[in-house]
């Protein structure tokens, strides 16, 4: 959704075909030329809510980490679709900043 491209373009860009971490995407929005916070921001008492357009780090009950696009109110979330609320079994631990424009 960020880069416009399709989904199979970007995994090739990312040069990964399973989990990835935050320096790759990091080097995929660079590679595209999208605008981005410096580094991941920690949910706490300071920052207890992420910006209205980010990439969130959840903390599954599965026992895994997961990567979602948040966009003004709306989860769009590769394993489980668009969601209208963050998926009950993850929990946001973190966010990083997609600047637009």
């Amino acid at each position: 959704m960020i880069t416009g491209k399709d989904i199979q373009e970007v995994i090739k860009d990312m040069k990964t075909n399973g989990s990835t971490n935050i320096g790759q995407l990091i080097a995929v929005l660079d590679l595209y030329g999208i605008k981005h916070a410096e580094k991941n921001v920690r949910i706490s008492k300071k920052n207890p809510v992420q910006s209205d357009f980010s990439i969130l780090t959840l903390h599954m009950n599965a026992g895994y980490t997961h990567w979602v696009l948040y966009y003004y109110g709306k989860y769009y979330d590769p394993e489980f679709g668009l969601l209208d609320n963050c998926h009950p079994e993850g929990r946001i631990t973190s966010f990083f900043t997609i600047y637009e424009g």
